[in-house]
C-alpha cells in the first residue's frame, strides 16, 4: 500500500484510452474522470481492460469525478458506477455555498 496516493485525471472527454487510462491502470490510487455516466461507464470497461493486461485488480483504483454542472439523477448514476470521490468546485468572490449544502446533504443520504 502507498502513503501517499496518487491522483490521475483525464481519460474523458472521449479521448484517453490509450495512454491516460493504460497509466491510471498501472500507477493511479485514484482516477478522476470528467465524464457523464455513459462516458464513465465506457472508459471503466477500458481502465478494466488496461488493468486486466497489466495485472491489477480494477476495485483497487478509486472512481473520481466532479459535481459541476450535474443533475443529482447523473450523481446517482455515477456513485452507482462506483465513483466514491466527488469534488464541487465553488469560486469567488462571491460564494454561494448553498449549492455546497445541498450536495452534502445528497451525499449524506446515500449512506442512510
Amino acid at each position: 500500500m502507498h502513503d501517499i496516493p496518487v491522483l490521475i485525471g483525464g481519460g474523458g472527454g472521449g479521448g484517453g484510452e490509450k495512454k491516460t487510462l493504460r497509466i491510471v491502470a498501472q500507477h493511479a490510487d485514484i482516477w478522476h474522470s470528467f465524464g457523464d455516466p455513459k462516458e464513465l461507464e465506457h472508459k471503466l470497461g477500458v481502465l478494466g481492460e488496461w488493468c486486466e493486461e497489466v495485472g491489477r485488480d480494477a476495485a483497487e483504483i478509486e472512481i473520481s469525478t466532479e459535481l459541476r454542472d450535474r443533475t443529482v439523477t447523473a450523481a446517482e448514476q455515477l456513485y452507482d458506477l462506483g465513483a466514491t470521490l466527488l469534488t464541487i468546485s465553488n469560486s469567488g468572490p462571491d460564494y454561494d455555498l448553498a449549492p455546497v449544502t445541498d450536495w452534502l446533504a445528497w451525499r449524506d443520504s446515500q449512506s442512510a
